[in-house]
């Protein structure tokens, strides 16, 4: 295989009373060697804790598993000593796998062992409603800095043991909640002010010292209405100088950091929401990005929720346009024996549509495409049998593609100025993302295939998607109305804009005039048919009510896993007519009823990704080809047979009509309830 694949492994999942912690039996199962295994060792204790090598002692139970669970399916929480680990590290050097320490940044409440933050509470995160887990960029009551505690503890625990670097998720980098909810203790609101010059209105002055929950609410409001934009800033600064010390100490020992960073959020939610820079982050010296990008385990757990399939595939392809420098491992939820869900035995289709789809995204880097995503980190990797190893390996290997010379799905253009300039444009207005844009998109069968940075349009090729673009600086606005090489769709906010403004005559253009922040969608280098047909869904309106009163003073969320920003209305029509555009410029050669992603290859192969939205019944997918099909192979696991040929697509298919004669155009193909199916096709 191509791309790294990680393995993140509850404690639960070696076994020590084999001689060698149950590595070689780990890896026997697998079959391969993973570049990584991350030991989840979950609690931040066996850092904050750690009192080097010279003792023998038993790590409590909430080391020896994730939340001190008692079992898997293969057997009961051990007892773990310091050496037990350290043996069990050493042998993963030796068989070539890199070993990481995990960790979380959990409390719970003594309940297995005397926590390091009992002792120290000016540490714990104080939201608007509640105080758990760790806000590691505070101070200790001595006024020092908890992260220059960390550092020393974390150097001396990953070489007593052994590690290659730490990994850290959820509670720890991010913090527990959104930036909106806190933390604001008189700690981080004195370090807020200190940092910006901000002045502070008296009364507030007078709370500091006071951290009850109101005086502390008082601080936050007062912050969220009158300098909300500062407070961005200030967060994204100390996670930036957090990184810059810790990967500092790390990188002059020759350990690596994998940070989670994002909760199922896009590089502007993470920054808006979580107060989190992933481009400062990755100046910082962070080695490597980990998106959270689990839609099929979070939505068996809460069928309340609408699907955000698209919502989170997304997240790779926009934080790998965001930090080309740092390396991305995408989670891949397969099954956590604690929280108990398991994709691999209650949802094989859609894990292998998420296998598929995470690693089908491409970057364009302006002198040809690679994967937007480095790899993947299997979440969890205890309890895994050989078979399913297999079963793992075999999609694994089928959607590590390499050799994609061009993508024939738009390409999303991205800008790092244009994320920047929507954090005032969205407190002001609410108005929609560039990611919001794209997964709307991509739920109604628009799919984009690739991503590219706005600087490398000069070596692009097809069609373009640009949301926002009003959001552009005008350098990079007239960068875009300069291009040539295919067709450009273009959303804008309409007010004070027309694209005449930039030599711009569009082939289509039409604007939302149901929504009280209106947008306008437009295309030009376009051979439309029926240009008519695409705009006429903007013109009913769906019924749905816009915010009332100021947008800046719209609901905020606690949660992102629940739900992460509040929008103005955009009218369902005009985005359906923006789905119709997308898809009338996809490409020439191959339409399909399904959604299709194709691709060329290095060799002149055509490989499509054929995706079913219907997760309870098998797609039948109809692609007709601009010219006759010579031959079409079956890269995925599914179908078994050969696609069946057809003289029009309309034809009425049988059990046994499936040679071509070498003129037929059409071919029909099933596709697995919820998954996707790959083909190479030759014209």
């Amino acid at each position: 295989m191509t791309g790294e694949i990680h393995v993140w492994m509850p404690m639960i999942g070696f076994d020590r009373e084999q001689e060698d912690q149950g590595v070689g039996e780990l890896l026997e199962r697998m079959s391969f060697v993973p570049n990584a295994v991350s030991a989840f060792l979950f609690h931040p204790d066996i850092v904050n804790q750690h009192a080097g090598m010279s003792e023998e002692r038993t790590l409590p139970p909430d080391n020896c598993s994730y939340y001190g669970s008692p079992r898997n399916v293969e057997r009961s929480r051990q007892d773990w000593t310091n050496c037990d680990l350290r043996a069990l590290v050493g042998h993963l050097n030796a068989a070539g796998v890199e070993p990481y320490l995990g960790i979380m940044g959990v409390e719970l409440g003594n309940r297995w062992h005397s926590e390091w933050i009992s002792e120290h509470p000016e540490v714990r995160f104080a939201g608007r409603d509640f105080e758990y887990g760790y806000c590691v960029l505070k101070r200790l009551a001595d006024g020092s800095y908890y992260e220059d505690f960390f550092v020393e503890k974390l150097c001396e625990t990953l070489t007593d043991y052994g590690f290659a670097g730490l990994q850290v998720a959820d509670n720890f980098c991010p913090a527990p909640s959104t930036i909106h909810q806190g933390d604001f203790s008189t700690d981080m609101f004195a370090q807020f002010v200190d940092h910006g010059g901000v002045d502070v209105p008296a009364c507030l002055s007078a709370t500091l010292g006071d951290d009850t929950r109101s005086a502390r609410n008082r601080r936050g409001d007062w912050i969220w209405r009158a300098c909300r934009e500062e407070w961005v800033e200030f967060n994204a600064w100390r996670w930036e100088q957090f990184w810059r010390k810790v990967c500092g100490r790390l990188h002059a020992i020759g350990k690596k950091t994998i940070v989670l960073g994002m909760y199922c959020t896009d590089p502007f939610e993470t920054l808006y929401c979580k107060g989190i820079d992933l481009k400062r982050l990755a100046q910082a010296g962070v080695d490597y990005l980990m998106p959270n990008i689990v839609p099929t385990g979070l939505r068996m757990q809460h069928p309340e929720w609408p699907d955000r399939f698209h919502r989170y595939m997304t997240l790779a392809p926009l934080t790998s346009a965001f930090v080309p420098e740092c390396r991305l491992l995408s989670l891949l939820g397969v099954k956590d024996a604690t929280e108990e869900w398991d994709v691999l035995h209650h949802a094989p289709c859609l894990l292998e549509r998420d296998i598929y789809t995470l690693l089908r995204f491409m970057t364009d880097t302006g002198e040809g495409h690679k994967r937007s995503l480095d790899g993947l980190m299997i979440c969890l990797g205890d309890g895994i049998r050989a078979d399913e190893w297999a079963w793992l390996r075999e999609r694994l290997e089928v959607g590590l593609v390499e050799g994609v010379k061009q993508v024939l799905a738009p390409t999303l253009v991205w800008s790092d100025a244009a994320l920047y300039n929507t954090l005032p444009a969205y407190v002001r207005t609410r108005r929609w993302t560039l990611h919001k844009f794209y997964y709307e998109m991509a739920e109604r069968g628009a799919l984009c295939g690739s991503v590219i940075r706005i600087e490398n349009l000069g070596g692009a090729e097809g069609s373009l998607f640009v949301p926002n673009f009003d959001l552009l600086p005008e350098d990079e606005k007239r960068a875009v109305a300069d291009y040539r090489n295919g067709a450009v769709v273009c959303t804008a906010a309409a007010e004070s804009f027309t694209p005449e403004d930039y030599a711009v005559r569009p082939d289509i253009y039409f604007e939302d005039r149901f929504s009280g922040f209106p947008m306008c969608a437009f295309a030009f280098n376009a051979r439309l048919d029926d240009p008519d047909a695409i705009a006429a869904p903007a013109e009913t309106d769906d019924g749905t009510p816009d915010l009332e009163g100021d947008p800046a003073a719209a609901e905020e969320h606690a949660s992102t896993l629940a739900e992460t920003l509040t929008f103005r209305k955009v009218n369902a029509g005009f985005v359906d007519a923006c789905a119709l555009l997308l898809k009338a410029v996809a490409n020439d050669l191959f339409r399909c009823n399904l959604p299709i992603v194709p691709m060329v290859m290095d060799d002149g192969r055509y490989r499509l990704y054929i995706s079913n939205p219907e997760i309870n019944s098998y797609g039948y997918a109809t692609v007709t080809a601009a010219g006759p099909v010579r031959e079409v192979a079956i890269v995925s696991k599914y179908p078994v047979l050969p696609v069946k040929f057809m003289d029009s697509p309309e034809e009425a298919v049988g059990w046994m009509d499936m040679d071509s004669d070498g003129t037929q155009r059409s071919f029909r193909a099933k596709v697995p309830p919820g998954g996707v199916t790959i083909l190479d096709v030759v014209l």
